[in-house]
C-alpha cells in the first residue's frame, strides 16, 4: 500500500468508461486511490467481490485490486486520491457519516438512481478529458453529489430529508443542513415548516440551548473551520462555497465569532497538527 505521501502524486480524479470487449477485460485499480466502478451491463470475472449488473463497487484506499469483467460488460471508473476525496466530501451533518461509510468495501444495487449515476459520472470522464479551464472544480461538485447519492444507497428510504420530521426542531436541523449556504433567514426556516418564527423560536431554544440564528451560525462555523483545517482552498475560495458572495464578509463573521481571522485560524490548527497523519482515514 502506498504511504500518504506517494498519494499525493495521483490527481485528484480520474475517469474512464468501461466499453464492452469482445473477451475478459482487466482493469488495474491502484491501492493509492478510492474507487468507484457502475457495472451497466455484464459481471465481473474473478476474485470476491463478484459483480452482476446493475451494481456498483466502492473500494476505499488501500483496497485496490485488479478488476476483471466478463465480455460484453460496461460501465463506467472514476479514481480518488486522498485530496480528490478530501475536495469533494461534505462537510457539517454528513460528513462523519460519509466517512464511516467510504472507508469499508461496498457493493451496491444504484436501484432507480443508476441513470443519474451513470449520467454524471459520464460528465466527469467528458469533464476530465476536456480539461478547461475551473474542470477540477465543476467534477469536485458532481463528485460531491455521487458520494451523497452512494450514502442514500446505502442507507436506502431513511435518509431522505423530504419524509416528514418527527418533530419542529428535526425538521430544522435537516433544513440547516441543506439550506444555511443560502443563508436563509429565520423566517425562511419557519415558513418552510410551517410554524410561526416565535414557534421556532422556542423550539430550538429548548432542544439545543440557542436561538435559531446562533445555531445556524454555528453549524455555519463548523463548516467553515473543517474546509479551514482540512480543504486546500484559499480563504476566498471558502467563503464562496459558503455562500458568502464577500470574502471579506465572510473574514469579519469568522473573525467576531473565532477570535481570530480564518488565515490565522489555518496557520494554528496546520501548527498544531504537525507531522500528524492527515490521510483519509485519519480525518476526525
Amino acid at each position: 500500500m502506498r504511504s500518504e505521501t506517494q498519494a499525493r502524486d495521483f490527481p485528484a480524479f480520474a475517469a474512464q468508461v468501461i466499453r464492452p470487449a469482445l473477451g475478459v477485460a482487466e482493469y488495474g485499480l491502484s491501492p493509492g486511490q478510492a474507487h468507484l466502478v457502475l457495472i451497466e451491463a455484464g459481471a465481473s470475472d474473478g476474485p470476491a467481490p463478484l459483480l452482476s449488473a446493475p451494481q456498483i463497487l466502492w473500494l476505499p484506499q488501500g483496497e485496490g485490486r485488479r478488476l476483471r469483467l466478463m465480455a460484453g460488460s460496461r460501465g463506467m471508473h472514476l479514481a480518488l486520491s486522498t485530496r480528490g476525496l478530501l475536495q469533494a466530501m461534505p462537510t457539517g451533518p454528513l460528513f462523519a457519516q460519509l466517512r464511516g461509510l467510504l472507508s469499508h468495501r461496498l457493493v451496491l444495487s444504484p436501484g432507480s438512481e443508476q441513470r443519474r449515476i451513470a449520467a454524471q459520472m459520464r460528465d466527469i470522464a467528458d469533464e476530465l478529458y476536456r480539461a478547461e479551464p475551473g474542470a477540477e472544480v465543476l467534477v469536485t461538485s458532481v463528485v460531491t453529489a455521487l458520494l451523497i447519492l452512494l450514502w442514500r444507497q446505502a442507507q436506502g428510504d431513511r435518509v431522505y430529508p423530504r419524509s416528514v420530521p418527527r418533530s419542529v426542531v428535526d425538521g430544522f436541523v435537516l433544513l440547516v443542513a441543506e439550506h444555511r449556504r443560502d443563508h436563509w433567514r429565520v423566517e425562511d426556516y419557519a415558513r418552510a415548516l410551517g410554524v410561526s418564527r416565535d414557534r421556532l423560536g422556542g423550539a430550538i431554544q429548548r432542544a439545543t440551548g440557542l436561538s435559531p440564528q446562533a445555531y445556524i451560525h454555528r453549524e455555519m462555523l463548523a463548516e467553515a473551520r473543517d474546509l479551514l483545517q482540512n480543504a486546500p482552498l484559499h480563504v476566498a475560495e471558502i467563503a464562496f462555497r459558503l455562500g458568502f458572495q464577500d470574502p471579506a464578509y465572510f473574514s469579519r463573521f469568522f473573525t467576531r465569532a473565532e477570535g481570530l481571522s480564518p488565515g490565522r485560524y489555518r496557520r494554528m490548527r496546520r501548527a498544531a497538527a504537525g507531522g500528524q497523519d492527515q490521510s483519509f482515514a485519519a480525518w476526525p
